[in-house]
Formats: structure tokens, C-alpha cells, sequence
């Protein structure tokens, strides 16, 4: 019998940089997308009786209504028409589930979000969520 040549296993630790290096660098972009999502400017309305959702889900169209009533979905400019051809467009590849986020203003006038959400549901839409900041905990008006 021959006798085997023992040689200690090494890990090849140059090609574990490179994934490490790709990783962090897929992440740092998907962070800078999912920022660019939200229009910093808006300063939402404050909700006092509900309860803060963690949850989101990652299929979510967010739609960003200004105090001036500018619309805008990922920081891109949209009037109505365009904004229901988005969505009609998202129904027939994703479905009618997707769920529409809106983030308007907290002093944006009523009609202008009125608008945009008659805009979600021509385009045949029906999940749809208004985006505020929770002040309270949730609990009714107590006397």
C-alpha cells in the first residue's frame, strides 16, 4: 500500500473576500433604492388611535402626494393619468392584490389624495393603506 500524502485542507479565503465584498455591495444599493421610495419632504399626519405596522409587504407600491398635491411614485413626477396607466399596468403583471401604499402630506389638501386613490381603484386596485405616524398606543378615547 501506498502511503497517502497528508496535507492540511485549506479554505480559499481570496474568493470569500469577493463574495463578501459583492454582498456588501448588493446591499448598500438596495438600501439606496428602498430610500429613494420615500419622498424625505412629506411630513406625514400623525394617528393618535391606531397601532404602528412593522410589517410591510415588498410588493407594495408607494405612492408620495406632496403639500402642493404633486405626485410622485420612486421620486418620479406623475399626474393622474399616468399614475393609473403605473398602476393598470402592475394589475395586469402582478394582479389586483398588490398592495398601494399612500403617503400623503399631513397638510395636503383632501381632494388631491381623493384623486389619487380613485386613481388606485379605476386602475382596478383594492389593498390599499394611508401612510401616517403613530403617536399613540392604539387605545380608544378614554373619558
Amino acid at each position: 500500500m501506498k502511503a497517502r500524502n497528508e496535507q492540511a485542507l485549506e479554505t480559499p479565503v481570496a474568493s470569500l473576500i469577493d463574495v463578501v465584498f459583492q454582498l456588501i455591495i448588493f446591499f448598500v444599493v438596495t438600501a439606496a433604492v428602498d430610500r429613494d421610495i420615500v419622498d424625505e419632504s412629506i411630513h406625514l399626519a400623525q394617528a393618535k388611535y391606531v397601532v404602528a405596522l412593522e410589517k410591510t409587504d415588498p410588493r407594495a407600491v408607494t405612492i408620495n402626494v406632496d403639500k402642493d398635491g404633486a405626485v410622485n411614485i420612486a421620486m418620479q413626477p406623475l399626474n393622474l393619468l399616468q399614475l393609473q396607466q403605473i398602476l393598470s399596468a402592475t394589475r395586469a403583471q402582478s394582479g389586483n392584490s398588490v398592495p398601494i401604499v399612500i403617503r400623503a402630506d399631513g397638510t395636503a389638501l383632501y381632494r388631491h389624495v381623493d384623486g389619487v386613490a380613485q386613481a388606485v381603484g379605476k386602475a382596478g386596485l383594492y389593498r390599499v393603506q394611508l401612510s401616517a405616524v403613530a403617536t399613540g398606543d392604539g387605545s380608544p378615547l378614554k373619558p
